[in-house]
C-alpha cells in the first residue's frame, strides 16, 4: 500500500479521477442525447442512446473494479482478468454503437458534437484499461451517473459550478438547466471567487482539484467574505478519500458528492440549500419587522410614559404644607398613580384629598387604566360621591369598577383627606400598604383600615379613620413596590425593613430625604433596582 502522500497515491489519485470522469460523460452525455432525441421525436436516436447508458452503467461495475487495490480487499488476479475482459466487451459494444449513430447523424450540427464527445470518453477508457497499473486504491460504492427523469425544481436558483473540465461542466449544466436553474460556469477557482464578489448567487457547485486556486482554497475565501455569507458550497470531486471529505465539511461545504453521484441526490441537496436560504431571508426579513416594531413600540412607551409623568401632580410648596415625590415604572408605563387636589367644605373651607393608586400588572393596559382612575378623581367625577369622605371613594370605586368588567384588573388604594383648619387627616385603605406618619418625637404611626381591594369583591365595605397631625409630622404614601425587594442576603426587605430606612432617610434635611430614601433602597436590593413599580409621595406639614 502507498504511503500517505506518496507520489504513488497521488497518482492513483488523478488515476481514479480520470476513469469516473469518463465514465461519467459515457452515461451522463448519453442521457442528455435521449432526452433530446425523445424531445424532437426521434424514437429510433432515443434507443440507440438509452443502450449506450445502460452499457455505460453496466460498464461502471466492471472498470472500477479494475483499479481497487489489493490491499483493500480488491479482486484476485484471476478475478481482475475477467473484469477486465467485460469492461473491453463493454467499450468496444458503446464504441460501435456511437459508430452506428454517427453515419445516421451524418455531421448534423444537432446532436455529433456529443456524441464526439461519447466515443472519445470511450476511447479514453480503452486507454487507461489497456495502461491499468495492477494494484490502485479505490474506495466507496459506486453509484450511477445518468441522471434519472427529474422533474422541475420545486425551487429555482442560480448556481455557479467551478471546474476544470470542460464536459463536466457542461454536462452538469444542462441537468441543472432542465430544472429550472439560472447556471454559470468557471473554469478556474480565482476566476470563480471573482464572479461570486461581482454577482449574486444562491450555491456554487465545486471541485477540488481546480488550477491556481483549488477547492479548498476556494471554499475558505468564500467562507471568510463577509459578503459571501449566505453562499451555500456543494463540492462534486472524483477524490472520495475520507481526508478530503472532512477538510471540506470543516472548512464550511454543505455538503460533498462523488463524481458519479446519483443525481436525485444532487437535486434534493440543492434544493435543500434553497429552502434554508429561502428560510434564512425569511427570517431577516421577520426580525427587522419585528426590530421596527420594537423601536416604535419603545418610543411610543416612552411617550406615554412621559404622558403619565407630565398628569402627576406639581409639588406642593405652601408655609403649611410641602410635597415632594417619586416615581419609578420597572417598564416604560407602569400602574401606580398618586395625586393630591383641592377640595371644599372643611372647618377654614379649604381641604386636600391625598391618594395612591397601584393597578395590577404593568405595562400600556396598566397605565391607561390607572390615568383613567387618576383623571376621575381628580375631576371629582363619580356621580353621588362625596370626596371629603375617603371610605365613601372607595367604596364607589369598587361598585363602578368590578375587576371581571376590567379584563381582570384590580387595584389598591390610599385616599386620605386633609383639614388644615383642624389639622385632622381622614383617610380610608383598600388592600393598599399603610400610609406612615413621622412625628417629630421620632415616633412613627402605621395609617391603614384593612378594606379588600377595589373591583375583586361585590357590597365591599370601607372604613375611616381620622388622625390628628402634628405641627412637623411628614406623611409618606408608597406603593409595595417599594418594599418588595430581595435584599442582598437573599431575603425580602418587607415593610418592616422600609420603615427603618425611611427612619434613617427622614432625618435628613427636608430637599435630601427622598433621594436619600431611593439611595439607600436601591443599595439594600440584590440587583441594585427595582422589580416593581415603585412610587413613594412625601407630606410635610409645618
Amino acid at each position: 500500500m502507498e504511503a500517505p502522500g506518496s507520489p504513488e497515491k497521488e497518482a492513483g489519485r488523478i488515476l481514479r479521477h480520470a476513469v469516473r470522469t469518463f465514465l461519467n460523460h459515457v452515461a451522463g452525455y448519453g442521457e442528455v442525447l435521449r432526452e433530446e432525441a425523445e424531445a424532437e421525436g426521434r424514437p429510433e436516436l432515443a434507443a440507440a442512446y438509452g443502450r449506450i447508458v445502460r452499457e455505460g452503467d453496466s460498464l461502471r461495475d466492471f472498470m472500477l473494479p479494475c483499479f481497487r487495490s489489493l490491499d483493500e480487499g480488491g479482486p484476485e488476479p484471476r478475478e481482475r482478468a475477467d473484469l477486465v475482459r467485460e469492461a473491453f466487451g463493454l467499450l468496444y459494444d458503446i464504441i460501435a454503437e456511437v459508430q452506428s449513430i454517427k453515419s445516421r447523424l451524418k455531421g448534423e450540427p444537432r446532436f455529433a458534437p456529443d456524441t464526439d464527445i461519447i466515443l472519445d470518453a470511450a476511447n479514453s477508457l480503452v486507454g487507461l484499461l489497456e495502461e491499468r497499473p495492477r494494484e490502485e486504491g479505490e474506495t466507496g460504492e459506486e453509484a450511477q451517473g445518468a441522471e434519472a427523469e427529474l422533474p422541475g425544481a420545486t425551487r429555482r436558483g442560480r448556481l455557479l459550478i467551478v471546474d476544470d473540465s470542460p464536459f463536466n461542466r457542461d454536462l452538469l449544466a444542462r441537468h441543472l438547466e432542465r430544472q429550472g436553474h439560472e447556471v454559470v460556469v468557471s473554469g478556474d477557482g480565482k476566476a470563480a471567487l471573482a464572479l461570486l464578489l461581482a454577482h449574486p448567487f444562491d450555491i456554487v457547485i465545486l471541485d477540488v482539484m481546480l488550477p491556481g486556486m483549488n477547492g479548498y482554497e476556494l471554499i475558505g475565501r468564500i467562507r471568510s467574505d463577509e459578503r459571501l455569507a449566505s453562499l451555500y458550497v456543494l463540492v462534486v470531486s472524483s477524490l472520495d478519500e475520507t481526508e478530503s471529505v472532512a477538510r471540506c465539511i470543516q472548512l464550511g461545504a454543505e455538503d460533498y458528492l462523488p463524481r458519479d453521484f446519483e443525481p436525485v441526490i444532487l437535486r434534493a441537496r440543492i434544493e435543500s440549500c434553497l429552502e434554508k436560504k429561502a428560510l434564512r431571508e425569511k427570517e431577516a426579513v421577520y426580525i427587522a419587522a419585528v426590530t421596527a416594531a420594537e423601536r416604535r413600540l419603545r418610543a411610543e412607551l416612552q411617550e406615554g410614559a412621559a404622558y403619565v409623568r407630565s398628569l402627576l401632580p406639581q409639588p406642593l410648596a405652601g408655609p403649611d404644607l410641602r410635597s415632594a415625590w417619586v416615581f419609578i415604572p420597572s417598564l416604560s408605563l407602569g400602574g401606580d398613580v398618586f395625586g393630591h387636589h383641592r377640595i371644599g367644605g372643611g372647618s377654614a373651607g379649604e381641604r386636600l384629598a391625598l391618594f395612591l393608586i397601584d393597578v395590577s400588572g404593568h405595562g400600556i393596559e396598566a397605565a391607561l387604566y390607572s390615568v383613567t382612575l387618576m383623571n376621575l378623581l381628580k375631576g371629582q367625577a363619580l356621580p353621588g360621591t362625596d370626596f371629603g369622605d375617603p371610605a365613601s371613594v372607595l367604596a364607589r370605586l369598587n361598585e363602578s369598577f368590578r375587576m371581571e368588567e376590567q379584563n381582570n384588573l384590580y387595584f389598591t388604594a390610599w385616599y386620605g383627606v386633609w383639614d388644615a383648619g383642624s389639622r385632622s387627616l381622614t383617610h380610608a385603605s383598600a388592600g393598599s400598604p399603610p400610609a406612615l406618619l413621622l412625628l417629630p418625637d421620632g415616633s412613627r404611626r402605621r395609617l391603614a383600615t384593612g378594606g379588600p381591594i377595589v373591583g375583586a369583591f361585590e357590597g365591599a365595605s370601607y372604613a375611616n379613620q381620622v388622625e390628628a397631625v402634628e405641627p412637623g409630622s411628614s406623611l409618606w404614601l408608597f406603593s409595595d413596590g417599594a418594599f418588595e425587594i430581595r435584599t442582598r442576603e437573599g431575603r425580602l426587605l418587607g415593610l418592616d425593613g422600609f420603615e427603618a430606612i425611611l427612619g434613617e432617610s427622614a432625618a435628613l434635611e427636608a430637599g435630601e430625604r427622598l433621594p436619600g430614601l431611593i439611595e439607600r433602597l436601591q443599595l439594600a436590593s440584590a440587583s441594585g433596582n427595582f422589580d416593581d413599580d415603585v412610587s413613594i409621595v412625601e407630606f410635610d406639614f409645618a
